[in-house]
């Protein structure tokens, strides 16, 4: 249980700690750990005598411009519950130990943790952009006014959960090797995790996302290698995902988007959870793929809806289409679940395994016709599912024109013992398939009639096919 509660004395109680005290541990290599104080000054590391080291930079970092050359800071640094005036500069670092500046207490024999509300508080710039965190960060509890860590990798687990930043925030590029934790934080500014690495499990339930009308949350070409959570999570402006990898399960339950959110081109390799999504402006999850039908099936469910009610047609018969083909991969072999059987101990449970699975195999056989090569050719990809009218004319134009080179190539049309063009052969398919009216042509006999027979056939039906679609199309 988290309880807010004021603080028990002012800020102009507390002890006044000079930055240059602070800078003279580090540079001696001496822990660091203030609780409950006042930092007057800068906490700039760019003038301290320290080892220095040279690490491998990402091609992005490179582009950022951050150095080859790191500092090393051997000291622990813990400044809890206080108070920083003056700007906080460690770029380019690396911090062999646990670096906290958190804003929690624990009280003794109880699992009650108290959040004051004179939190550590930054009034500076603070910027921890392209260091290496060997260790545990955490920042729990602390209010920013702008921060900066672009380009950092966090080595161990990062705590920022209850957290405030009330400006725009970066995280461009970071590489979180351990989990990453910003649950309930508040992101008064633009939030930025563009190209961010996420190698642990990433919590963003309940944060919420503010900002300025003309800036956005962005994770635009971010990878969240194990599960992300935005249950809860609430967007008050635009929200860019595009192009993101979550490769492991990802949570959205329960999250309201109050501007435009774009997952375009984004990947869902694990389970996608959008239950009780609220989404107020457009959404689009155009050209995203995901490993699990029933994903596919929800988000697109979800689009066509939103979009049927802002009044696109247009986009709400496209993720209806790739809402019917989930339906159909899992109606299909794929849909088929998989069941875990204990390993036969004896002959008598070979033999019942063997026959269970062959009594299984017309059930599997039935929904790999029906479903994966009838409902796939007819349905989807030639009858679009009924909102795709280019799909019946673009098969009856494949129809005629191989048939056409069929009967050019087997001499299959006869025109009054007249020899024929070759471009003869192919009007007489068009024309069959579009009316069974020859103007002097006949197909050869044999085979070639049948032929032409199925033509007709397929053409009238593809024709009406085309037109009902058509219709249905440009009315809406």
């Amino acid at each position: 249980m988290v309880i807010a509660m004021e603080a028990e004395t002012s800020s102009d109680q507390r002890p006044v700690i000079q930055a240059s005290e602070i800078l003279g541990k580090i540079e001696r290599g001496e822990d660091v750990e203030y609780d409950g104080v006042i930092v007057e000054g800068d906490l700039n590391i760019s003038g301290l005598e320290l080892p220095t080291e040279f690490i491998d930079r990402t091609e992005f970092e490179l582009q950022r411009r951050f150095s080859n050359k790191v500092k090393l800071i051997d000291s622990e640094i813990k400044i809890t519950n206080s108070e920083i005036r003056g700007n906080v500069i460690f770029n380019d670092v690396r911090f062999h130990k646990d670096v906290s500046f958190m804003n929690i207490k624990r009280e003794p024999d109880s699992k009650i943790v108290i959040i004051g509300t004179s939190r550590t508080l930054f009034k500076g710039i603070v910027n921890f952009r392209g260091d290496k965190f060997d260790k545990n960060i955490n920042f729990v509890g602390v209010k920013f006014k702008h921060a900066s860590f672009g380009g950092s990798v966090f080595g161990g687990d990062a705590k920022f959960n209850v957290s405030n930043f009330n400006m725009s925030i970066d995280f461009e590029g970071v590489r979180f090797q351990g989990n990453a934790n910003f649950v309930s934080v508040k992101f008064g500014g633009g939030a930025h995790f563009w190209e961010a690495e996420f190698n642990g499990d990433a919590n963003f339930a309940g944060a919420k996302f503010t900002g300025y009308p003309e800036e956005k949350t962005s994770f635009k070409g971010a990878e969240f290698n194990g599960g992300v959570n935005f249950g809860g999570a609430k967007f008050d402006r635009d929200a860019d995902f595009r192009r993101v990898d979550f490769n492991g399960d990802a949570n959205f339950a329960g999250a309201e988007f109050n501007g435009d959110v774009d997952f375009e081109e984004s990947k869902f390799d694990g389970s996608a959870d959008f239950d009780y999504l609220q989404f107020h402006q457009n959404v689009s999850f155009k050209n995203t793929k995901t490993g699990h039908p029933r994903s596919q099936e929800m988000i697109c469910r979800i689009a066509k809806r939103k979009m049927e009610d802002l009044g696109n047609k247009n986009e709400a018969d496209y993720y209806f289409y790739r809402e019917m083909e989930a339906v159909r991969i899992q109606n299909g072999i794929r849909g088929i679940k998989k069941d875990i059987y204990q390993r036969p101990s004896n002959m008598n449970e070979w033999i019942s395994l063997f026959r269970f699975k062959i009594s299984q195999m017309p059930s599997k056989i039935k929904r790999f016709v029906f479903y994966d090569i009838l409902e796939y050719i007819l349905i989807q990809r030639v009858f679009g599912y009924g909102v795709r009218p280019s799909n019946p004319a673009k098969a009856w134009l494949i129809v005629v024109f191989t048939l056409g080179f069929v009967y050019w190539i087997g001499s299959g049309v006869e025109k009054a013992n007249n020899t024929l063009e070759w471009y003869e052969y192919f009007y007489f398919s068009i024309v069959t398939a579009a009316t069974p009216g020859y103007a002097g042509y006949t197909p050869a006999s044999g085979l070639y009639t049948l032929i032409a027979g199925a033509e007709a056939i397929f053409g009238t039906f593809m024709w009406a096919a085309f037109i009902a679609t058509f219709a249905r199309k440009w009315q809406r």
